[in-house]
């Protein structure tokens, strides 16, 4: 029987061809081609939610798939977003509402496109379009035409000022020839330097502009969310052979973002594998919480969650460790990966969602 540590390495060893066979699976690539071709129709939270396929492959990609059926809950998480500290998102402990939230924050690219649309035939010159009193027109424009690393510092918005002056007569190119081509368009929607007052009045260019904003939400939707779901199908697919690898993916996966002990005891998938690589017992659950971070805290240095050598080298030594205890513990591991914590006693576990942790 090949060991944890074993398949765990066969896995990671090279990680990009383990994603391609995943992704080479016929009911996973079938999925991911229902998403690529129907993200893009999207322009609202009613048509991502009424698109079953689609809301359920967006889930199961952000760790959520055991609350697809929860539809009026992960409405009321996209309804609020995340810009506002006080959503529902933004309320919740568990990250994956909130990452979910961030990625297909519907509700604030429609608020952004409301703006833009009401205000932008206002805008009559270059210099009124690129001062600072334009700026979340300025921003909603270059965001659309995929242009966000080239318009990020003062000396830059200088020159694409100077660019929109001169219009297509402009000599600033780009070595990307992407982000080149998309300037060019850029200058073309804003073209200041032929319809001068007109350029904002045109009504099919500025449409034109709001299709692009959201062709690129689509775009980085679909490169995320698709990259993330390969990720789930992969541990998934490691767990039906060993537990434990699935739990050591899921780790990796986590660790950077593990800033404090109080992280782990918040997810109960963390937990199992901090808890297996230190020989601590489960029961230790039930102790108070402060007491529990810092016995954990006395275990490791969770700065080094931020270095992959550190994060491996641990990794060893749980994988080791499961296969020292291989069978000592009955409970399923699926149940970790769900939104309810198991193993965590119910006074703990009320104390952890007061503390709203971040980065689980």
């Amino acid at each position: 029987m090949i060991t944890t540590m074993t398949a765990y390495q066969m896995v990671t060893r090279n990680l990009t061809q383990s994603l391609a066979r995943t992704a080479a699976k016929p009911m996973v690539a079938n999925e991911t081609a229902y998403f690529e071709k129907n993200i893009g129709k999207v322009k609202s939270l009613d048509d991502f939610m009424k698109d079953d396929r689609l809301y359920r492959y967006a889930v199961e990609a952000f760790g959520l798939g055991d609350m697809a059926y929860a539809k009026a809950l992960i409405r009321k998480v996209l309804e609020g977003g995340v810009k506002d500290s006080n959503s529902y998102a933004n309320r919740m402990s568990d990250q994956r509402y909130k990452d979910l939230a961030a990625a297909f924050d519907f509700s604030a690219e429609a608020t952004e496109t409301e703006y833009f649309q009401k205000n932008i035939g206002m805008v009559k010159t270059v210099t009124a379009f690129t001062h600072s009193s334009a700026q979340r027109m300025f921003d909603y424009a270059i965001k659309a035409f995929g242009l966000e690393s080239v318009a990020d510092t003062p000396k830059e918005k200088e020159a694409i000022t100077a660019a929109l002056h001169l219009g297509k007569d402009s000599d600033l190119h780009f070595a990307d020839p992407t982000i080149d081509k998309n300037f060019r368009a850029f200058l073309k929607a804003f073209d200041f330097a032929d319809k001068n007052i007109k350029a904002t009045s045109d009504k099919a260019a500025m449409q034109a502009v709001v299709d692009r904003y959201y062709a690129d939400n689509r775009a980085e939707q679909t490169k995320t969310t698709v990259e993330k779901y390969m990720r789930q199908q992969l541990e998934q697919d490691e767990g039906a052979s060993n537990e434990n690898v699935r739990l050591a993916l899921y780790f990796e996966r986590k660790a950077s973002g593990i800033k404090d002990p109080y992280q782990v005891m918040a997810d109960p998938a963390l937990l199992k594998v901090f808890q297996t690589a230190f020989g601590l017992p489960e029961s230790l659950s039930r102790v108070d919480i402060d007491k529990q971070a810092k016995i954990y805290a006395d275990r490791f240095d969770f700065e080094d969650f931020q270095d992959p050598a550190k994060v491996k080298t641990f990794l060893t030594r749980f994988t080791a460790m499961a296969d020292a205890t291989a069978g000592a513990s009955s409970s399923p591991t699926l149940m970790l990966f769900q939104s309810s914590p198991v193993g965590v006693g119910a006074d703990i576990l009320a104390s952890l969602q007061k503390l709203r942790l971040g980065g689980l």
